[in-house]
C-alpha cells in the first residue's frame, strides 16, 4: 500500500508543479487550441488556450511509476513485466496523441491526423499489445463473466476483443475530452476503481503484479488531479489528444491485464454513452437525414439545450461516478459468499 501512496504523492506533485510552467511555456510562444467551426458558439472564447497538457500528465505518471519501481526493486528485487507493459501502452498511445496534437498546431487547425491514419497507428500498437501479451505475459485467452464464477476460453478469438477494447477505449476517452475538466475528472474516477481492483487482486487473489498495476494507476490518478487544478472551467490549459489517447490506452490495458474486460463496460459507462451518442448520430443522419441530438458527443447536446458548461461537467462526473461504483460493486460480488 505504501508504494501506491508514494506513486500518488510523486505523480501529484510533479503534475501540480509542471503544469503552470507548461502553460507559461506555451503562452510565451503563442501556442494555443484551435476551435472546431462546427462546435458550440460558446467555445470560440477558448481559442488560443494552451493545449497538449497531457504531456505533463503522461510525464508525471511514468516518472512516478519508474521512481517507485526502482526503489521497490532496490529494496526487495521485486518487479513485474505486467506493470512495465501497461506503462508502455500509456507511452505509445500518448505518442500517437502527441503527433496528432503537433500536426494540428503546426497546420493551425482543430484537426491533426486523419482518422484512417490514427486507426493505422492504433493498429500497430494493437499488434505490439497482442504479441507481447501472447508470447511474453501469457496471461490467458479467457474472459471472466460478471455476476458468475464462469470463465469462457476464447482461444485466438480473444485477441480480436483485445484490439476492439484498445481502439474503442482510446477513441471513447478522446470523444469525452470536449469540456473543461470533463475528461480529466472522469478518467480519474475510472482509473481509481481499477487501481482499487488491482490492489484487491494483489492482496486477496494473490495476483503478484497487481501492486505494480495499482502503482501506475495511482500515479495517473494523481497526475490527472494535479492537472485538473488548472484544467477546471474556465480551463487555463487543455489535455489534448496526447492525454486522452494515452490515458484511454492505459485504462484499456489495465482492464485487459487484470482480466476485467467486460467490467470495463460498466466502470467506463460514461465513455460508452459518449461513444454511442456519436454512433447513433452518424447512423441516424445517414439513414434519415435527421439528427437525434443537437450535437454529438452528447455533452455538447446538453450545452446546446442551454445548460451552463459547469453544470454539464459536474453532472457527467456524477454519472461517471455512478457507473464506476456500479462496476466496482459487480466486481466485489465475487468476494461475497
Amino acid at each position: 500500500m505504501n508504494w501506491i501512496f508514494l506513486s500518488i504523492a510523486i505523480g501529484g506533485f510533479l503534475s501540480l508543479l509542471l503544469t503552470p510552467l507548461f502553460i507559461r511555456f506555451q503562452k510565451a510562444r503563442a501556442m494555443g487550441e484551435k476551435i472546431r467551426i462546427d462546435g458550440p458558439m460558446t467555445h470560440y472564447a477558448k481559442a488560443g488556450t494552451p493545449t497538449m497538457g497531457g504531456v505533463v500528465i503522461i510525464f508525471a505518471s511514468i516518472a512516478a511509476f519508474i521512481i517507485v519501481s526502482l526503489i521497490k526493486y532496490y529494496r526487495y528485487q521485486d518487479y513485474s513485466l505486467e506493470g512495465f507493459f501497461v506503462t508502455s501502452i500509456l507511452l505509445l498511445c500518448s505518442l500517437l496523441g502527441f503527433i496528432d496534437d503537433y500536426m494540428a498546431l503546426r497546420r493551425q487547425r482543430s484537426i491533426g491526423l486523419r482518422g484512417w491514419v490514427k486507426i493505422f497507428f492504433l493498429t500497430l500498437i494493437c499488434i505490439y499489445f497482442v504479441l507481447f501479451y501472447h508470447f511474453v505475459l501469457k496471461l490467458g485467452t479467457y474472459i471472466n463473466i460478471p455476476f458468475t464464477n464462469i470463465s469462457v476460453e476464447l482461444g485466438y478469438w480473444y485477441y480480436a476483443i483485445v484490439v476492439l477494447i484498445l481502439i474503442s477505449t482510446t477513441n471513447a476517452v478522446n470523444l469525452t475530452d470536449g469540456l473543461d475538466g470533463l475528461a480529466a475528472g472522469s478518467i480519474s474516477v475510472v482509473i481509481a476503481v481499477f487501481c482499487f481492483i488491482a490492489f484487491l487482486e494483489w492482496t486477496i487473489s494473490d495476483v503478484t503484479y497487481g501492486i505494480d498495476i495499482a502503482v501506475i494507476g495511482g500515479s495517473a490518478i494523481a497526475a490527472c488531479i494535479g492537472f485538473l487544478w488548472w484544467n477546471t472551467a474556465p480551463a487555463e490549459i487543455f489535455m489534448g489528444d496526447i492525454g486522452s489517447f494515452g490515458l484511454g490506452g492505459l485504462i484499456a490495458a489495465i482492464a485487459i491485464v487484470l482480466k476485467q474486460e467486460i467490467l470495463l463496460i460498466f466502470v467506463g459507462g460514461l465513455f460508452v454513452v459518449e461513444t454511442l451518442s456519436v454512433i447513433i448520430q452518424v447512423l441516424w443522419f445517414k439513414m434519415f437525414k435527421r439528427r437525434v441530438f443537437k450535437m454529438a458527443p452528447i455533452h455538447h447536446h446538453f450545452e446546446l439545450l442551454g445548460w451552463p458548461e459547469i453544470r454539464v461537467i459536474i453532472r457527467f462526473w456524477l454519472v461517471c461516478a455512478i457507473c464506476a461504483a456500479t462496476g466496482f460493486f459487480i466486481y466485489y460480488l465475487k468476494f461475497i459468499d
